[in-house]
């Protein structure tokens, strides 16, 4: 009975297994989405770069990071800190670790955070603001921490006072072409997940089942074997 019974712990476990894996596929779905990915504006523009928690998260009591990833370290930083575009931490905006390009032009919307709403506005860019930014929510449970917006300075359009795209979390829902929303990790991502559940679920249903009938043959086995009185 020693190898059955090695075997029917090990089934166990890998039903065990399987079943935890499934409900961590379901649970960590959140994605990170900055639509559209590109941002043109004119010199002296109010920019708002938009980015989202797909599905709908509140962010009021998380850390929300903006940087523009492509920068070269500052030489004169000995420490080697990280400097950012803008930060959110601690229910508040944290200034200390600001790039002083961006002192007094940067803001958030903090009655969106808790609607995933993590968009940021900077005031009266210039050529230097141009570039690739990064929205980050460190530890965020789910397939992406991050997404990155481009913004592109054009000094032939006219300064219009705000480029923006939708921003308010009811309309951002569907803001941004097919096409952005599946390189970014939008819907298509998620109904990705559906097959691969639906894979897990059987899987260990077969298991289970395969289970059961060696169990139920070996009872059998084992009743088969008494000898009669």
């Amino acid at each position: 009975m020693g190898s059955e019974d090695g075997f029917l712990s090990s089934a166990l476990t890998l039903i065990t297994f399987l079943l935890i894996l499934i409900v961590t596929c379901v649970e960590a779905q959140y994605w990170i989405i900055g639509s559209p990915k590109t941002v043109t504006a004119a010199p002296g523009d109010d920019v708002i770069l938009t980015c989202r928690v797909d599905p709908e998260l509140n962010l009021a009591e998380r850390t929300v990071e903006w940087l523009k990833p492509d920068l070269p370290p500052d030489p004169r930083d000995r420490l080697k800190g990280e400097e950012y575009v803008h930060q959110y931490r601690d229910a508040g905006e944290v200034l200390d670790l600001q790039m002083e390009a961006y002192r007094g032009r940067t803001m958030m919307f903090k009655d969106e955070l808790k609607h995933g709403n993590i968009s940021l506005k900077i005031f009266n860019v210039s050529e230097k603001d141009g570039g690739r930014y990064r929205c980050y929510i460190p530890k965020l449970k789910g397939w992406t921490q991050s997404s990155i917006v481009s913004l592109i300075i054009d000094r032939d359009l006219t300064k219009t006072g705000t480029t923006e795209t939708t921003l308010f979390s009811t309309n951002l829902q569907t803001t941004g072409p097919k096409e952005d929303l599946n390189d970014l990790g939008g819907s298509s991502h998620r109904s990705r997940l559906i097959p691969l559940v639906v894979f897990l679920v059987l899987l260990v249903l077969g298991v289970g089942s395969g289970l059961y009938v060696f169990v139920s043959k070996l009872q059998k086995s084992e009743v088969s074997k008494v000898p009669p009185l």
